[in-house]
């Protein structure tokens, strides 16, 4: 098939699925940016995601503490936290409160196994001078640490701009494949959805979260224009829309 498929996991849209699923390339733990879970359940939960996806990279989220200050909107959904100045959290700045919460995580990502960490940034991280000097030495020491990093951005990042800058660095960006529904289009080619470089995350809302034929043509169509490509699908029916698209693909 030539396409690596990946789902991110949030606490339900996995919960009744029993029959391992060993079609699945990538997992990305989404619960790890509210709630971290300490080293001994991380790795109960890593038995757990690796029965149901035996084939699968898992890759947690980084804490939000790490990525988000307490402007962003993710503090009020986490009850684990870290004494420390509030506004010294977050951001990927340079701090002691940030180095203590990366030393706090740190036993989790171990005890999943992880090789790669999942950054989802938010808008208040800007594409200027001081937002691209923060990711790059958050990139930079966790590289040192033993860790590489799927990148997913928020904000006034463009795709193109956001996929240059993660190549530069040695990582991933991940984004949209599709804005309401219609191909998340950059640049004068209609059949390359966010960039070319970047993971596809898929996302079906609403009220009939499945994805449509034109939306599955659009993905089938970005496989044979990108070969290797990496689908990542979120939502109440990542599962179904991960083996619907499986299905268009064969």
């Amino acid at each position: 098939m030539g396409v690596n498929l990946g789902v991110l996991l949030s606490d339900n849209n996995a919960r009744r699925q029993r029959k391992p699923l060993p079609q699945v390339d990538i997992v990305l733990l989404e619960r790890t940016l509210f709630e971290p879970p300490r080293a001994s359940a991380a790795a109960r939960w890593a038995d757990q995601v690796r029965r149901l996806f035996p084939n699968a990279e898992v890759i947690p989220f980084a804490w939000h503490l790490l990525s988000h200050g307490p402007d962003d909107g993710l503090r009020g959904l986490s009850s684990r936290s870290l004494e420390g100045e509030p506004r010294n959290f977050g951001g990927l700045q340079d701090t002691d409160e940030v180095s203590r919460a990366w030393e706090a995580v740190r036993p989790c990502y171990e005890a999943l196994g992880a090789k790669r960490i999942a950054l989802r940034t938010p808008a208040s991280l800007t594409p200027g001078a001081v937002g691209r000097k923060r990711l790059q030495t958050f990139v930079e020491r966790r590289n040192a640490d033993g860790y590489g990093m799927v990148w997913e951005p928020e904000g006034l990042w463009s795709a193109p701009e956001a996929a240059a800058l993660a190549a530069s660095l040695g990582i991933t960006a991940m984004g949209p494949a599709f804005v309401a529904g219609r191909p998340n289009i950059e640049g004068s080619n209609p059949e390359v959805l966010y960039h070319p470089a970047a993971w596809q995350r898929i996302d079906a809302m609403g009220r009939r979260p499945r994805l449509s034929a034109d939306q599955l043509d659009a993905l089938v169509d970005h496989a044979d224009v990108v070969p290797g490509s990496t689908f990542v699908f979120a939502g109440p029916k990542a599962l179904a829309n991960l083996d619907a698209t499986a299905d268009a693909l064969s």
